[in-house]
């Protein structure tokens, strides 16, 4: 009889593994692991290098140094005066009159009855004086006022003055009149300012403030006693013009003879001989000119522009510009070398047997200069004996200077990169083209150089 019973053996079941999701959960690590790297890591903001000029605001307030003379009266009482201000005059040319008791004066007021400005055009001058005073205003300089006020009083005086040469028969019928003559041909100038007798060789920096030099119009006054000015002349149409800049300015136009302005008062140009001088360990700009004298006699201060040529180059902004210490090394001592045959040292070590070895390091030369190289390398850290191509002479690397740089990211690292600062304002610099170990036009640049360093990893 067969045997029914069968004996039933279980298998336990193997777990197999699913690729599919390994594969999902490592690309899902991966993924989260970038994401974190993208909010935590710092990103690098880039700049292009382009081409680029700015703008120099080169408008100054200079001070008119001449050839002057004062001359004062002789004798008290009523003055008039028988040219306008700022006119030539010949060698004794009347300038002014003194009229001891008035006489003369008032029968020259009593005559004039009111109809002095009665003819076409007779008020020119006087809203001429006017429409500069509204244009020229400031609350910052309240002198001005008292400028404008002598200025409108001059103006009516002269008016008045100017018909008194016809009331004199030779040398007057009046004992109690003097008559003044030029006592040498020059521009007739009717204020003084105590600056006079400054010239380009005793000048103080106190000479630049306005209110301390207010002109004192001589033409607002009826009467003058024995002793006071009366006229100024300017023997010489040569003048100078002293100009406050800083050291920079200074600098550039060091080389330059000569300097184009505009003057501000009515925007006409002319070129003047230049040369810097320091006093005190200031700079300033002096500039002489052979015309315009009469044009600006009455002017002690004078707004000007300096017409130069507005500098172009590379621009990049401020914040990418960074320092860095380089090496000093004779340029004899630099030799060729490695795989690439790049620039490079030798280098004398003792090793721990006490003997000597060489080794070559390839160093960045960022500039030459002279018969010197500014070089750096990773592996110098100062202290080395270079040896000297092809010589027993060696020299030991010590002394540092620093360059001013950007960082180049082009290759996805910080490489510095060496530039030469043209000119530089609040916002951005223009750096040289063509500067050796330098930057080019569409170069990318790390915008803040503070926030990386030198031959780190860019995340853009």
């Amino acid at each position: 009889m067969a045997n029914n019973n069968k004996k039933v053996v279980k298998f336990h079941k193997t777990s197999q593994l699913n690729i599919g999701v390994i594969i999902f959960l490592i690309i899902l690590v991966y993924m989260l692991y970038n994401i974190f790297q993208y909010f935590t890591t710092e990103r690098v903001a880039m700049y292009e290098v382009s081409q680029g000029t700015i703008a120099q605001n080169n408008t100054f307030t200079g001070v008119a140094l001449r050839e002057e003379k004062i001359y004062n009266t002789d004798s008290p009482g009523y003055i008039s005066y028988y040219n306008k201000d700022a006119t030539k005059v010949g060698v004794n040319s009347y300038v002014y009159s003194v009229d001891e008791n008035g006489n003369f004066y008032q029968e020259m007021l009593a005559k004039n009855d009111g109809k002095l400005f009665s003819g076409k055009g007779a008020y020119d001058n006087l809203e001429k004086t006017a429409q500069e005073y509204v244009l020229d205003y400031s609350d910052d300089n309240f002198y001005q006022v008292y400028s404008f006020k002598y200025d409108m009083e001059a103006e009516l005086m002269e008016a008045i003055s100017a018909n008194a040469l016809s009331g004199m028969d030779g040398d007057g019928n009046y004992k109690s009149l003097h008559a003044f003559r030029a006592p040498e041909p020059g521009i007739v100038v009717y204020n003084t300012d105590g600056l006079e007798n400054t010239t380009l060789d005793n000048f103080t920096d106190d000479i630049f403030d306005k209110s301390a030099h207010v002109k004192n119009n001589l033409m607002n006054r009826e009467q003058v006693s024995a002793g006071e000015p009366a006229f100024k002349l300017i023997t010489s149409e040569i003048w100078s013009l002293l100009i406050p800049i800083d050291d920079k300015l200074a600098a550039d136009l060091a080389e330059e003879t000569s300097v184009k302005v505009e003057f501000k008062k009515d925007n006409s140009t002319a070129w003047g001989s230049s040369r810097i001088l320091n006093r005190n360990g200031a700079s300033y700009l002096a500039l002489t000119f052979q015309s315009a004298g009469l044009r600006y006699a009455t002017e002690r201060y004078l707004e000007v522009e300096l017409l130069l040529a507005d500098t172009s180059g590379l621009k990049i902004p401020n914040t990418a510009l960074t320092e860095k210490e380089f090496f000093l090394l004779p340029k004899d001592y630099l030799t060729k070398g490695g795989e690439d045959n790049s620039n490079g040292i030798m280098c004398r070590y003792e090793d721990k047997n006490g003997e000597f070895v060489t080794k070559f390091i390839a160093v960045a030369v960022a500039q030459e200069k002279d018969n010197t190289c500014y070089i750096a390398a990773e592996d110098l850290l100062g202290g080395e004996i270079v040896l000297k191509p092809d010589s027993n002479e060696t020299y030991t690397l010590n002394k540092q200077e620093p360059l001013q740089g950007v960082y180049n990211i082009n290759r996805g690292y910080a490489v510095f990169r060496r530039v030469e600062v043209l000119f530089q304002n609040e916002e951005y610099s223009i750096v040289g083209t063509g500067t050796k170990y330098g930057i080019s036009l569409y170069d990318h640049i790390a915008l803040d150089a503070s926030r990386i360093s030198e031959n780190e990893i860019i995340q853009k």
